[in-house]
């Protein structure tokens, strides 16, 4: 699903080497329309990717900066056609062309093994020449002056191509995956910087040892809002920048789903707990037993009628399912098509920014008491609700 929809997953990431937008806005866009994406229907390709605008998949132009820039925001879509060949259909083929090199060739008895490797090439041709591509789209919104990059997609094959192509397309800049000790360092105050450093168990700065290294910071963040959920009202304040005030009540807490993950004799085991709990028995159970919450449903409510739900990706703080209050603005057939679809996604960024928000201020909430002298009073009490 694109950024405008009801819901869509949301991966972020640091961009790094951009300074000055206003200067470096006229190379991006022949950027941007260098590797703008190209129709591969008319041909046999299996594959093509590019860059196409946000409001029209099929318009890979970028002529105009007022089509993909909003303010600071760099707005345009990553679009990846792929022809896709049933193994049935594929195997029928190399059947026939088989068969037929064998009528051709009478002296043989089977096709000798240079030849079979020409044969799937060419029965792979026939069939991409005959098979239309499938579209996928994947919305970005990259934030300049936060050089924060939002991509719609949680897919790693998606997140792999997508990078590719981004460095490719600007090789002055570099991506850097958000992980949660890379967000963790941006909300926190100054205070707790030298804490978290020493709480980071990873050696290098490598972004998949910061990552594999420092799995309790998803699991500890998720079993204590586990907690939180059954034993209290749970209520939060804001505590961190963007669109909602300082000290703004919201209500956080855990519903619906979770998965969770430990060892066993046979390996690695996943239990996945779906629908309403009483009281997480079978959780707290699993829990008390070692295993640990991987991800879970997360609501996110300022008042009854403005929620927020995302499914949190505790490995590395990812936004499945990530879904806001929606706001439409009313339509007038006077109205400028293009100042409808401006208007419509400021009313959605403005959703995200928010929902963004009070996850980052109950983040910083739950990093103020793990890297606190309380914690051990806190884990205390946790394993004695589990043991209960």
């Amino acid at each position: 699903m694109g950024f405008l929809a009801a819901s869509a997953s949301v991966c972020y990431f640091q961009v790094l080497g951009l300074v000055n937008l206003e200067e470096k806005l006229p190379e991006i866009q022949r950027q941007l329309a260098a590797e703008g994406f190209r129709s591969i229907e008319q041909s046999a390709e299996e594959l093509a990717t590019g860059w196409v605008q946000l409001d029209d998949y099929e318009n890979s132009g970028f002529e105009n900066t007022q089509l993909f820039r909003r303010d600071q925001h760099l707005c345009f879509t990553f679009r990846q056609d792929r022809r896709r060949l049933p193994a049935a259909l594929l195997k029928r083929q190399v059947i026939q062309l088989s068969d037929k090199f064998l009528a051709e060739n009478p002296t043989l008895n089977r096709v000798p093994k240079g030849a079979i490797e020409q044969i799937r090439d060419t029965a792979r041709s026939l069939l991409l020449a005959r098979t239309l591509p499938t579209p996928s789209c994947y919305d970005i919104i990259w934030d300049t002056d936060r050089q924060l990059l939002r991509l719609c997609s949680l897919s790693q094959k998606v997140i792999d191509s997508f990078q590719g192509l981004f460095h490719q397309t600007f090789p002055d800049l570099r991506l850097q995956l958000l992980h949660p000790m890379a967000r963790a360092e941006q909300i926190l105050p100054e205070a707790l910087q030298e804490p978290l450093q020493q709480a980071n168990q990873a050696q290098t700065d490598s972004i998949l040892e910061q990552i594999e290294s420092n799995r309790w910071l998803g699991t500890e963040f998720l079993q204590w809002l586990l907690y939180r959920t059954l034993n209290s009202d749970s209520s939060y304040q804001i505590s961190c920048t963007g669109p909602l005030l300082e000290k703004q009540p919201f209500n956080a807490f855990l519903d619906n789903r979770l998965v969770l993950v430990g060892g066993g004799q046979e390996g690695i085991q996943k239990v996945v707990v779906g629908g309403p709990q009483d009281h997480y028995s079978e959780v707290r159970a699993a829990l008390a037993r070692g295993k640990q919450i991987e991800e879970a449903t997360l609501h996110l409510r300022l008042d009854e009628e403005d929620g927020w739900k995302l499914t949190l990706k505790g490995e590395r703080f990812q936004f499945g399912g990530f879904r806001t209050p929606m706001v439409r603005p009313e339509k007038d057939p006077a109205d400028d098509p293009h100042a409808e679809a401006e208007a419509a996604f400021y009313t959605k960024l403005g959703a995200v920014e928010e929902g963004e928000q009070m996850f980052d201020s109950l983040l910083n909430c739950f990093l103020e008491l793990r890297l606190s002298k309380d914690w051990q009073a806190e884990c205390a009490v946790i394993n004695n609700w589990l043991a209960e």
